[in-house]
């Protein structure tokens, strides 16, 4: 679990704190009353780089008292609209005893041997939404592609949860190899050259069979 130290926030500019390299935020929870905090902004990019929005972290607040553990998850984040660095965040301190639903990202492995054949890998969930107790929510659901062909697919029954339940239907299709619409009009069109040439064929027996009885 990934660890991040903030501190206690008391009333004050968040512009200002801004300027000093520091975000503002809050931590709340439905046991807990909310907590205005701030931690730098070194540390926060520092921590994007190393989670997904499923992962659960280890929040150290300080100052104010007796320092406080909890672990927590992402909930918002605001950037600025100009120079995409965060600006704020929101942290959700869960329930530990009561289940939760999160969307978890999907991580694709391997390389899908249909892709070689020209086939496109079309992923049709980026996250999947799941339902479980807090500590067994995963930070990512790998799915390996390295047997689909053309036309295989995944769907939902076919990947490992573990103790977490999907919110999916158990046939819903999750990542597939289709065909490009370029190699299926050329087969469409090979098809409707062949069927042409074998009315044509038929219309030439059709028409020396007549020619043979007028005879």
């Amino acid at each position: 679990m990934h660890t991040l130290e903030v501190s206690k926030r008391t009333s004050g500019k968040a512009n200002a704190l801004r300027r000093q390299g520091i975000v503002p935020g809050v931590v709340y929870g439905p046991a807990m009353d909310s907590q205005p905090i701030s931690m730098t902004r070194r540390d926060l990019q520092g921590l994007f780089a190393k989670i997904t929005r499923s992962s659960q972290i280890n929040l150290r607040i300080t100052g104010g008292g007796k320092p406080q553990e909890m672990d927590v998850f992402l909930k918002v984040v605001d950037y600025d609209s100009i120079t995409d660095i965060p600006v704020h965040v929101d942290f959700y301190h869960p329930d530990t005893t009561h289940p939760l639903k999160l969307n978890v990202p999907v991580k694709i492995v391997g390389e899908a041997p249909g892709t070689k054949l020209g086939g496109i890998l079309n992923v049709q969930f980026n996250t999947i939404p799941v339902h479980g107790m807090p500590a067994d929510i995963p930070p990512l659901l790998a799915i390996d592609v390295s047997s689909l062909n053309i036309g295989d697919s995944i769907h939902v029954h076919e990947i490992d949860f573990g103790k977490v339940e999907p919110m999916l239907p158990a046939e819903r299709v999750l990542v597939t190899v289709i065909q490009p619409r370029a190699l299926v009009a050329e087969a469409t069109a090979g098809e409707g050259a062949e069927v042409a040439e074998g009315e044509e064929g038929e219309a030439a027996e059709a028409t020396e069979e007549t020619a043979a009885e007028e005879s």
